[in-house]
């Protein structure tokens, strides 16, 4: 559960260390559950305050992977507060996620 959760979070859009220094993103499964995570420019994750983890970010494909292996591919990517995108997991699950802020 915590590998699905960081590999979702880590896929949103989080991972671009281009990104601000730390951008927040709520994904929200079909399902309804509900995570937060912290990507921080250093290429590192948080899911729902749990430990960090190393992430990638490959711009041509819209897809972040953690280092645990699980992948979240985006429908497009943004970068500022509210963008909201779909998305869907190499574990078979979707949602949607948004950015709810980001620190310089």
């Amino acid at each position: 559960m915590k590998k699905l959760v960081l590999g979702a979070l880590v896929a949103a859009f989080a991972a671009a260390p281009a990104l601000a220094q730390a951008t927040t993103i709520e994904f929200v499964r079909d399902d309804g559950t509900t995570f937060v995570g912290v990507f921080d420019a250093d290429g590192t994750a948080s899911i729902n305050g749990a430990a960090a983890e190393g992430y990638t970010w490959d711009e041509a494909t819209r897809q972040l992977c953690a280092s645990s292996g699980l992948c979240v591919t985006f429908d497009e990517a943004g970068e500022g507060v509210g963008f909201s995108t779909r998305y869907t997991t190499n574990e078979g699950n979707s949602g949607t996620a948004t950015i709810t802020a980001r620190t310089e």
